[in-house]
């Protein structure tokens, strides 16, 4: 363990003790400090918004005076607020508010949804929402007829519940321009009738669902800054202290500033900047820019995002080996080697932490190959560039993470076995491959930092911004397989995965110094839950609530059972 926790130690900056009275006392609990011994004390004092004191029952009462407020935990658990690694909140604000197809699994619920929301939405032009599997359709998605059957006037987009595809009916396809005769864009792909050769209604990755998208109306920055609160509600109710929005635009950005100006925003965020293949010099420039206005307090943007593939379920992602479906298919990387290389080599040389998304082996190796010239190039130490998802690793690649100082950033989520998505992954992988999934375990033992998100809205058919659900997904040790859980050897514990959702996540934002732990001079970003986790079975984990959520020693939620 402490191979790991010397790569994410926080050196504090001198911190002079506040005298006087604690503002607020915790005694009686099992506070776990998530720092690099994983310590484990009775008691925490808070005064201005920083942690002063941790220790024993009795060493903490020299803390207590007249109007300290003190908070008997009665045997339950204190610890760090929970940091979720990579999200997309703005994304799932819309999902919230749209037509939404999760819980779903088949074409006559997904069109009685549609058909319904419509009715109660008589007033909207537009039609969008999301959430819809892959395998409730055949290999090459659904059909804008079905679509056209209930809704033939309206345009309508609804995306996969990665968001990677999209299905959409011919209005909307009339809206866009799109025909038998529309090229597939750069990284993209429009599926088209084998033998007409005329849109089918699914539509591939980003850069062809955007033909659609950038047709229908945006959110105005107001309502998308209101809408925000009721994502910052579940947040907060989760444990959730921090957040990184792993793809925000221009207007996310300036929606962030707003909430905080306004003395709305109750959680840290920091960003990654999108960074498309199309990146030159200007675009450079750009997101030095963008980084230079995002300087709140509580808002960040130091982090550049670039996508080299897709998904597995869309023949999207890129692989070593071909995908068992099609033959000598391996995909396509949506940057070109040298663009890649190049542009990571500059955004670094900027000061920029790059987030890659990854799925496919191919992906994860391009990704590690360019990191690794960069770092020839710049010569430049404590980068943590991080590999998002990372579904399917080379075991050569393994060691790499460690070598390179990459951060290995996870779903956990996405590991739950379920028999749908298990011959999917089995019909497009093989049976040897959907074994090796999501090599979480096998990072750490390699000496590899870990770091947790959700990806929130997206994600698999347990889609939950709690990161209990992921922390507890985290200790099954279990991967996809061709039929069964495959147990792994020596699963993570639960300390391991409260770091990843914690320290390690603080250490993925570059916040370290301030948040992530419960120690001395560190903000008083806690939690409470109503059980201490150490004394519950792995398998319910996911069922203790959190009562308290506190950010820089305030409040910004509080159960009425507490």
């Amino acid at each position: 363990m402490q191979k790991h926790s010397q790569k994410i130690s926080a050196q504090l900056h001198p911190f002079a003790l506040p005298r006087g009275p604690a503002d607020l006392v915790f005694y009686n609990g099992v506070v776990y400090a998530a720092d690099i011994a994983q310590n484990q004390f009775e008691a925490v004092a808070v005064k201005a918004g920083k942690i002063v004191y941790r220790g024993s029952d009795s060493g903490v009462k020299q803390w207590i005076g007249r109007n300290t407020e003190i908070l008997d935990l009665k045997g339950r658990m204190l610890l760090p607020g929970f940091h979720d690694a990579h999200m997309h909140p703005f994304m799932g604000i819309v999902d919230l508010l749209e037509c939404r197809l999760t819980g779903l699994s088949s074409l006559e619920e997904y069109l009685a949804r549609v058909q319904r929301w419509v009715r109660e939405h008589p007033g909207e032009e537009y039609i969008r929402g999301g959430g819809w599997l892959y395998n409730s359709f055949p290999m090459d998605g659904p059909q804008r007829q079905d679509l056209d059957r209930i809704v033939p006037d309206r345009p309508i987009l609804l995306k996969a519940i990665d968001g990677h595809s999209a299905w959409v009916n011919s209005k909307a396809l009339q809206l866009a321009g799109i025909s038998r005769t529309t090229p597939d864009p750069a990284g993209g792909k429009i599926e088209r009738d084998p033998d007409t050769g005329e849109p089918t209604g699914t539509l591939r990755e980003w850069n062809a669902i955007r033909l659609v998208e950038e047709k229908f109306p945006g959110w105005n920055k107001e309502r998308l800054v209101n809408a925000f609160e009721l994502f910052q509600q579940l947040a907060v109710r989760s444990g959730l202290t921090a957040i990184h929005d792993s793809m925000a635009s221009q207007d996310d950005l300036a929606a962030y500033l707003m909430l905080e100006n306004q003395g709305r925003l109750n959680l840290r965020v920091t960003m990654s900047l999108l960074c498309e293949p199309e990146c030159d010099e200007t675009r450079i420039r750009d997101l030095i820019e963008l980084r230079r206005k995002c300087c709140g307090d509580l808002v960040s943007a130091r982090s550049a995002k670039i996508f080299l593939d897709g998904v597995i379920e869309g023949h999207t992602a890129f692989l070593l080996k071909p995908y068992a479906d099609r033959n000598a298919f391996t995909g396509t990387p949506l940057w070109e080697w040298e663009k890649y290389r190049k542009v990571a080599a500059a955004l670094e040389l900027e000061g920029f932490q790059i987030h890659i998304h990854a799925v496919g082996d191919g992906a994860v190796r391009m990704a590690l190959n360019g990191f690794e010239q960069a770092k020839q190039i710049n010569d430049l130490s404590n980068t943590r560039h991080q590999i998002a998802h990372l579904d399917l690793v080379s075991s050569q690649d393994i060691p790499r993470f460690e070598s390179l100082g990459l951060i290995a950033n996870f779903q956990p989520l996405w590991f739950i076995d379920e028999a749908a998505s298990m011959e999917l992954d089995t019909h497009l992988l093989g049976f040897e491959r959907p074994q090796q999934l999501y090599p979480m375990q096998e990072i750490f033992d390699a000496g590899g930092t870990i770091a947790c998100g959700s990806d929130w809205p997206v994600g698999a058919e347990f889609i939950s911004l709690n990161p209990l659900d992921s922390i507890k997904a985290g200790l099954g040790g279990l991967a996809k397989t061709s039929g069964k859980e495959r147990p792994r050897l020596n699963a993570i514990n639960l300390r391991t995965m409260l770091d990843f959702y914690t320290r390690n996540a603080a250490y993925a934002a570059f916040q370290e110094q301030i948040t992530g732990s419960i120690e001395v001079g560190k903000s008083a970003d806690l939690i409470v839950l109503d059980r201490n986790l150490f004394e519950v079975p792995a398998d319910e984990v996911d069922q203790a609530k959190v009562l308290l959520t506190i950010l820089r020693g305030r409040a910004t939620y509080r159960d009425p059972a507490l």
